[in-house]
């Protein structure tokens, strides 16, 4: 339960090499307290850096001369164009009696760079 402002978040990488959605955990950490059984709280105080994808597609087509009902189509197409990394909020483990792990990213929300090729031939 939240007992005074929200934590800003940003992401952090550490010296061992977790990445941290805060600056300072231990501060942030003194922030939260364990809830009272029954007690009423805010929900979703923690906000993410949020969502961030660009995919792209290049397409050539030719005639082939031999015949105009004949085609080759050459595609490729690139899925996280900047291949940039975004880290899930709901992979963070929300206990706040372990302080070593409070606030460390366990997943992604996004997949590396992807490319994909196609050659087609239509008749």
């Amino acid at each position: 339960m939240l007992v005074g402002a929200a934590p800003p978040t940003h992401t952090t990488k550490d010296g061992d090499g977790t990445v941290n959605m805060f600056r300072d955990p231990s501060a942030a950490l003194g922030a939260f307290r364990n809830p009272i059984p029954a007690e009423g709280g805010e929900r979703n105080v923690i906000r993410g850096d949020g969502y961030y994808g660009w995919d792209m597609g290049l397409e050539k087509r030719w005639k082939m001369p031999y015949a105009e009902n004949h085609s080759l189509q050459f595609r490729w197409e690139v899925f996280n164009v900047p291949n940039s990394t975004r880290f899930n909020v709901t992979s963070n483990p929300p206990e706040i009696d372990l302080a070593t792990s409070f606030g460390n990213y366990t997943g992604l929300l996004t997949s590396p760079r992807v490319m994909q090729f196609a050659l087609r031939y239509e008749f």
